[in-house]
């Protein structure tokens, strides 16, 4: 696991420090995490025996990462939260990513660490935003909704800000693409929603774009 900091900008008022676990390479290039790939399941075709070792591909990791971060930043207390995905999926299926955080958040509790906070939930999206990630036309995927814009996620989500308040928030995401900006406004609506820090923590991190 590795770490840096993204400096303020016009999407985040303060800097704000990433962990990544592994650079997020090409689909399909050797040691890239094309898991993250299979989880998305934007058109829900892939099939659960994929899903479910994707999910503990992820699993393995977090459980493994999450703790190193509490221990390295001496943290207390921390609520995990999840950046969500841009479209209102409610299948199971293309929920992966959220519900594998879900789960090892739960078992982390349970096993040791009483202090991490599950607010998985706690960021719910209402309207659909436009996915950044996809470059070329799908079969099957209506991509509709806005781009990036400062205020997105404060605009198409519910926040639950008691879950947060003059919390340490350790955010979480699948891939961090810089210039996108989606993390970006995601922290800023946890801060504005009263969170004491913001942590960015990512399983994968596009270097190729920087």
């Amino acid at each position: 696991m590795e770490r840096f900091t993204i400096r303020k900008n016009d999407y985040l008022s303060e800097h704000t420090l990433v962990y990544y676990h592994q650079p997020y390479l090409h689909y399909q290039e050797p040691g890239n995490p094309d898991f993250l790939n299979v989880l998305k399941n934007l058109i829900n075709d892939e099939g659960q025996r994929r899903i479910d070792a994707a999910r503990q591909e992820v699993y393995d990791i977090v459980h493994k990462d999450l703790p190193a971060i509490m221990e390295e930043r001496q943290l207390d207390e921390a609520v995990i939260v999840v950046v969500p995905r841009s479209k209102v999926f409610t299948r199971p299926s293309q929920l992966g990513f959220r519900l594998t955080i879900q789960d090892c958040v739960r078992m982390l509790r349970a096993n040791g660490y009483p202090n991490m906070i599950d607010g998985t939930e706690c960021i719910k999206r209402h309207t659909e935003t436009k996915t950044t990630h996809l470059r070329k036309f799908l079969r099957g995927y209506f991509n509709n909704g806005p781009e990036p814009y400062k205020g997105i996620t404060k605009a198409t989500c519910h926040i639950n800000a008691d879950m947060v308040r003059d919390k340490v928030v350790i955010l979480i995401d699948d891939i961090y693409t810089p210039k996108v900006n989606v993390d970006e406004d995601c922290a800023q609506a946890l801060l504005d929603a009263g969170a004491k820090r913001v942590i960015l923590y990512v399983i994968g991190y596009t270097q190729h774009n920087n």
